[in-house]
This record gives structure tokens, sequence and C-alpha cells, in this order.
């Protein structure tokens, strides 16, 4: 729906994830947003997409170094990043193989720096559209992110200091992009013709109310960001096995 990607990632918010200090980053999937606008800041990415496809256009775009792979087997020697990055994603790996991975190729002092963009319902003229199409799909515009998926890494004993900071960023709607985003909704794309002109009719009038005059509305999202820091003790401890431990009953 936003009409510009990068307008996801407010300078500031990057400058909180990976430092204002050129940087070795490996960014694990996500799509080539965020890889792209990094290495732009001047930091070296390793961009990481299992998705060959993904992979190859990273190549092809010249400014990181493609890498096809899972977050959960990362193929480089510990140690080689000060940075990880992981956008929108992080619900999609495993936690327990990922965030040991994630640990293990950091420096000492390295960080791991999970986001998530999650839209603002709050605005008044977003609720009228989430009630409008919730007349036509009561789960419609529920916004499940995947954000909650970041407890693991709250949790992690790989990652004891962890803290998180948001970031407001507002994307511009226009009259078509809006209108086209009900039209696309499946529950809406699905109805007869007749009562998908309605919905549509109304949310024409929506975006003509919403702010008189207006050539775009803003559609308010709140970039969520954790940044943690690695502790190596778990990855090096000796692993204690008690003696009754290796007694085998017959």
């Amino acid at each position: 729906m936003p009409s510009s990607r990068r307008s996801q990632f407010p300078g500031q918010a990057i400058d909180w994830m990976v430092g204002s200090q050129a940087a070795r980053v490996l960014n694990l999937g996500g799509g080539a947003a965020l890889p792209q606008l990094l290495a732009s800041r001047g930091h070296t990415v390793f961009a990481l997409d299992k998705d060959l496809r993904r992979v190859e256009r990273y190549r092809d775009d010249g400014r990181m170094i493609p890498v096809a792979a899972e977050a959960e087997a990362l193929p480089f020697e510990p140690c080689q990043f000060e940075v990880v990055t992981c956008h929108q994603v992080f619900h999609r790996f495993a936690p327990g193989r990922a965030l040991s991975e994630m640990a293990r190729v950091l420096r000492p002092g390295g960080v791991a720096s999970v986001s998530y963009l999650v839209r603002d319902d709050s605005v008044p003229w977003v609720k009228r559209l989430v009630k409008l199409l919730r007349q036509v799909d009561e789960n419609a515009m529920r916004g499940d992110y995947g954000h909650e998926s970041v407890q693991a890494l709250v949790d992690s004993k790989y990652f004891p200091e962890v803290e998180q900071h948001s970031f407001r960023v507002w994307q511009t709607v226009d009259r078509p992009t809006l209108l086209a985003m009900v039209g696309n909704q499946p529950a809406v794309a699905a109805l007869d013709e007749e009562l998908r002109q309605m919905v549509l009719t109304e949310a024409a009038q929506l975006y003509d109310s919403a702010v008189p005059g207006a050539d775009d509305l803003r559609l308010p999202y709140t970039m969520h960001v954790w940044r943690a820091w690695v502790d190596h003790v778990e990855l090096t401890a000796p692993i204690e096995i008690d003696d009754t431990g290796l007694v085998i009953p017959l």
C-alpha cells in the first residue's frame, strides 16, 4: 500500500538499530528495502535470504553481498558481524536455533536488531475504514504482524540486555491507492459487482471527507525496534553432565 517502501525506515530508527558509524551488517530476510538503505548509509551489508530468486535480485543490485541460506543455519565463521538485523520476519524463524546462530556470528559487543512496522488504528479516518471493511469481513485489517514473537529475543540467554524504542512513520495514501486497497480485500473482491461498488463508493466518500481539500491522507504506523547485546558466555561455557545422567538402566 505505501508508495515508498524506503519511507518505512526513518533515519533515526536506522541509526538506533545499527549505529551511525559504518558497520559490518548481516540482514536476515525481509526483502530488499532495509539492506539497500543500510548499504546506502555506508554499511557493509550481507543480505541473506532462502528465496533464491530474491538472492539473485540482490546480486543484480550490486550494493550488497547476497547470501542464499536460512537464518537457523548461518554459513559464517563465528564473530563476523557487528550487527544482525531482521525486519518484519522474525516470527518466521525457529527462535531457539536462529537466536543461537545470530549470537554465534556476532562479534563481542555486537547487537541484534529486530524491527516490526505496525499500523496505528487510533486515527479517526482509519477507525472508519476498519469499521467499513468489517461490515464485509469481521477479520479485515486485524493487523497480525507477528511482532509478539520478539519476546523470544527478550527472554533469550544469548541476549541478556535488550532495549526497545518506537518511531512514528507516516505513509501517504492517495485516493486511487485507498480504493485499490479496499477493492483488493478478498472479501470485497468476492462480492457481486453491485455490492462491491457500494463499498468502494463508501470508501471514496470516506477519503473525500477525511481531510477536505487535501491531496493525500496519511496512514500512521509505528516502527517498533528491539536491540539486544550478545553475550557469548552461553556459547562457550563447558557442558556439565550429572553423573546420574550417564547411568543406563537395564
